[in-house]
C-alpha cells in the first residue's frame, strides 16, 4: 500500500485520463448517451480517486480513533 501512495500525484492522474479517454469512448459509441450524463460520472470518478489519497486515509483513522474514544 505504501508503494501506491508513494506514487501519489501519477498513479492517480493516469488514472484521471484513462477514465476521461474511456468515457470519450463511449460517447463516440453510444451516441445516445448525454454529455451531462457523462459529467457527473466524471465527477463521481473524480471523487473516488480522491478517496484513495493519502490525506484521506488520515481523515478516517481519525474520524475512527474519534469514534472508538467516545
Amino acid at each position: 500500500m505504501d508503494f501506491f501512495l508513494k506514487l501519489f500525484p501519477f498513479l492517480h492522474l493516469a488514472v484521471l485520463i484513462a477514465g476521461g479517454i474511456i468515457l470519450i469512448i463511449v460517447k463516440k459509441k453510444y451516441r445516445n448517451v448525454r454529455t451531462s450524463d457523462l459529467i457527473i460520472i466524471f465527477i463521481l470518478l473524480c471523487l473516488l480517486i480522491a478517496l484513495f489519497t493519502e490525506p484521506a486515509f488520515d481523515l478516517a483513522k481519525r474520524f475512527v480513533n474519534f469514534i472508538q474514544v467516545y
